[in-house]
């Protein structure tokens, strides 16, 4: 048996590591890849209008430092201590284009901010719009 064993041993060990493995380029040159400065890009100041429960709110495209127009953009809305929103359905997540309709916003009064996007990144936020008040008449 322990000669058995032994043979075994002895054969495991001589295939254990013998993996071959290879890779080929299938061409050939030189490639390169360009990436836009996203550092530069801020956020407009919005402007934001009411109209009873619902703001409408406008900005300027950011553009990157290369030239080009930020793809989407996150809408913030902050009550006047400074404090962080849900915002609606219209004006949540990424917003492509420049401006959005934010519905049911309770009666308050408000600022919004922008900072534009591009996938997983995001620059710098803008400035926050001049108060706008939202009643419910």
């Amino acid at each position: 048996m322990r000669v058995a064993l032994s043979v075994f041993a002895a054969a495991l060990a001589v295939t254990a590591g013998s993996a071959l493995a290879s890779w080929q380029p299938a061409g050939s040159g030189v490639g390169s890849a360009r990436s836009k400065n996203m550092s530069a890009s801020t956020g407009a100041k919005p402007t934001a209008t009411p109209s009873v429960h619902n703001v409408t709110v406008n900005w300027a495209a950011s553009t990157f430092q290369e030239g080009g127009a930020a793809p989407a953009y996150v809408v913030k809305r902050y009550d006047l201590l400074g404090n962080p929103q849900t915002v609606g359905a219209a004006c949540s997540g990424l917003v492509s284009g420049t401006s959005c309709i934010e519905s049911g916003v309770p009666t308050n009064t408000w600022k919004y901010s922008v900072t534009p996007a591009a996938g997983i990144w995001r620059g710098v936020e803008g400035p926050q719009s001049d108060p706008v008040i939202v009643t419910g008449l």
